[in-house]
């Protein structure tokens, strides 16, 4: 069972995935995208969609947002966060769920995943019901004990 996150934290995970939008790379579509990561250690990092006008070469904003959070060694969350500035709730796509995923089974617990819409209104599920069963480094039979720590 995950713990729910504290109305403090909540608030922090919203404003930086708010903040993060907009700074996003968009001139394909109309919206930015924001994300923010939470580490174990309450830490937050941020993200935002960077899209490019050559198929594959952007990146969704969890993505950027885990990216960000590795480039400073941290491997091990407690929450994303995604921001979409839309009435509705908007669910990471398959590769960014894949993506968490990957450190979920770093750290071998699931991780919450917060929906945030333009009412700052919030709806919650998480990367393992989202992604039954998925496969991973753990699945794989990979070593993947560096990673369980920040280095």
């Amino acid at each position: 069972m995950l713990k729910p996150l504290k109305k403090d934290i909540l608030k922090r995970l919203t404003i930086a995935a708010v903040d993060a939008s907009n700074n996003a790379f968009h001139p394909i579509t109309p919206k930015g995208v924001g994300a923010a990561v939470l580490t174990t250690e309450d830490e937050i990092f941020q993200g935002c969609n960077v899209q490019t006008t050559i198929s594959g070469l952007g990146v969704c904003a969890e993505q950027c947002a885990i990216y960000h959070a590795v480039a400073n060694g941290k491997y091990d969350y407690k929450a994303v966060a995604v921001y979409f500035p839309s009435e509705k709730f908007i669910k990471p796509c398959g590769m960014c769920l894949q993506l968490i995923n990957e450190f979920s089974q770093v750290i071998n617990k699931d991780i919450i995943i917060v929906m945030i819409n333009n009412k700052n209104k919030f709806k919650f599920t998480s990367v393992n019901k989202e992604l039954k069963d998925g496969y991973g480094p753990r699945v794989a039979g990979k070593n993947i004990s560096a990673y369980a720590k920040n280095k």
